[in-house]
């Protein structure tokens, strides 16, 4: 008898033991409470329909799936995702808010705009990096353009008549109408929309001539034939979009921008729960199934190896952003 309950004893002690472990392994708020508590919002600064709505959602499925909480996507478009970066700056520091944004966000809009009322750096956590994506430009085909060298030659033979489409003020759709401009010596105007959706719309529907925008936007319409791809704005061809060229190929070289997406939690966020946040996405984003849906937009996943690399590829991106925007003479404000 005595035997057995110390036998007894020793699997209580080992179950309690087992127990107050796993609490001190699952990351809180702060608050005492287990993170995630609740669901979670997943905040991007653009309408449905774009780019940055459809990895949102990717994002969101899989992740109620590996956190066991709902993940609403939060859509806040305006001022190229300045909105949205506000909005979670301002959020509080559990977790339970973050962002979808990139380089757009975080590398070119604290140039373009002087009064930005969040910091990219001291006002989020950096999470990671998630994905890489390609951005065209295009034209209807009724337009009878069929190259970037034909396209300059028509807009220089029509000064102030040419416009293109982007997003909106800010992102890299609307930074490289500049850089063509300032490359090529032409003048197209911008039109910002609230969005990739809308910009869209404004080419099919003929207000706007030319058409700078994300894979997912404008694939299919090139897919249906209602869009004539002319190069990407990168300055080399990717074999995620086969058969269009890079700028250099195109005849515009010396213009390179690329397009990435990363996460971001508001400032002050613990560290156990960024470890979480980055351990759940980066598992998310190397699902097989992700890569396959983002692969058929011409995107791909991109992680970064820890939070700290991501903070530190965000802030050197920033940098470089400086010599391009200033010398573009691209504003926002």
């Amino acid at each position: 008898m005595y035997v057995i309950a110390r036998r007894s004893l020793a699997v209580v002690l080992l179950m309690i033991a087992s127990t107050a472990i796993a609490w001190a392994q699952t990351p809180s708020t702060g608050s005492g409470q287990a993170y995630p508590g609740r669901p979670l919002r997943l905040v991007v600064g653009f309408p449905p329909g774009g780019s940055g709505d459809f990895l949102a959602r990717i994002i969101s499925d899989e992740l109620t799936r590996e956190i066991g909480q709902p993940v609403v996507v939060d859509n806040r478009p305006g001022a190229a995702s300045n909105i949205a970066a506000e909005h979670v700056a301002r959020a509080a520091p559990d977790g339970h808010t973050i962002l979808l944004a990139g380089n757009f966000s975080h590398a070119i809009n604290p140039w373009l705009y002087k009064n930005l009322s969040w910091d990219p750096h001291r006002d989020f956590t950096p999470i990671t990096k998630v994905a890489l994506m390609s951005i065209i430009v295009c034209v209807a085909p009724q337009r009878g353009i069929r190259s970037m060298k034909e396209l300059i030659a028509k807009v220089r033979s029509e000064p102030g008549k040419w416009f293109y489409a982007s997003p909106g003020n800010g992102t890299s759709q609307h930074l490289a109408g500049v850089e063509i401009n300032r490359i090529a010596g032409i003048d197209m105007l911008h039109v910002p929309f609230k969005g990739g959706a809308p910009s869209l719309q404004a080419v099919l529907a003929g207000d706007v001539q030319v058409m700078i925008g994300t894979t997912p936007v404008v694939l299919p319409q090139i897919r249906a034939g209602k869009l004539l791809p002319l190069a990407l704005i990168t300055r080399a061809a990717s074999t995620m979009v086969p058969g269009v060229p890079g700028m250099e190929e195109a005849g515009v070289p010396g213009m390179d921008l690329g397009s990435w997406w990363g996460i971001w939690a508001p400032a002050r966020v613990r560290p156990e729960v960024r470890q979480r946040l980055y351990t759940s996405v980066t598992r998310v984003m190397r699902l097989p199934q992700v890569a396959e849906k983002l692969a058929r937009e011409a995107m791909e996943p991109e992680i970064s190896a820890s939070p700290e690399e991501f903070a530190a590829f965000v802030r050197k991106d920033h940098a470089s952003y400086e010599t391009i925007v200033k010398a573009s003479g691209a504003k926002a404000d």
